[in-house]
């Protein structure tokens, strides 16, 4: 009978350079200790080793559905921005990992309070993982490319054109033609509408 591998060694291979040895670490957190590591890996949000805290995010992601409360909890309970932005990055590594893994409401909740972070790191962040999430978030993006932040404008309109939804290319076109819009979020907007025509075009082509 195979013993389960010792967390603790798990851990200590977690803190290790060499990012082979924090996947194998992970990942036999996943298989082995899922309730006991997650706790844990939140834990080591507040880092101040940026390695560590980013292997602790990548661990986080590694759980699919069953983080997605525990991330939301720490989100919502610190008052740390660097803990806060890397929830928001664990989601992100989360959607990665697990495409079309649908997003709890508790989930999307958080990736929407976050747009409206007093810290720009969170905001920005937040729109990188709703563009990771895809067809789920584009209502929020649409909203978020529209709205009166043109640096989390830009993001949006950045994370819409690599989903593929009909609703998209409608929106932006609207965008462009709103003499409303931000300039700089308008120039994103027409090299987006750019390159969704030419996906279109090499997709028929095909």
């Amino acid at each position: 009978m195979h013993h389960p591998p010792d967390l603790d060694q798990l851990f200590a291979d977690l803190a290790h350079p060499n990012p082979y040895i924090q996947t194998r670490a992970f990942t036999a957190m996943v298989e082995h200790w899922p309730d006991e590591a997650i706790p844990r890996l939140i834990a080591l949000l507040d880092q101040p080793d940026v390695s560590l805290r980013r292997a602790s995010v990548r661990g986080l992601g590694a759980f699919g559905a069953r983080s997605m409360q525990p991330i939301a909890e720490c989100f919502s309970t610190s008052s740390d921005d660097t803990v806060r932005a890397s929830c928001i990055k664990a989601y992100a590594q989360l959607a990665s990992n697990y495409a079309g893994q649908a997003f709890t409401e508790q989930a999307m909740a958080v990736l929407r309070e976050a747009l409206d972070d007093r810290s720009p790191v969170v905001a920005v962040a937040a729109v990188m993982a709703l563009g990771q999430v895809g067809r789920q978030a584009v209502p929020l993006l649409l909203q978020v490319s529209r709205g009166n932040n043109p640096a989390q404008g830009v993001a949006a309109v950045n994370a819409l054109a690599q989903i593929d939804h009909p609703d998209i290319e409608p929106v932006l076109q609207q965008l462009l033609d709103d003499p409303a819009t931000d300039d700089y979020v308008r120039e994103t907007v027409s090299s987006a509408l750019i390159r969704i025509e030419d996906l279109k075009a090499r997709q028929s082509g095909s």
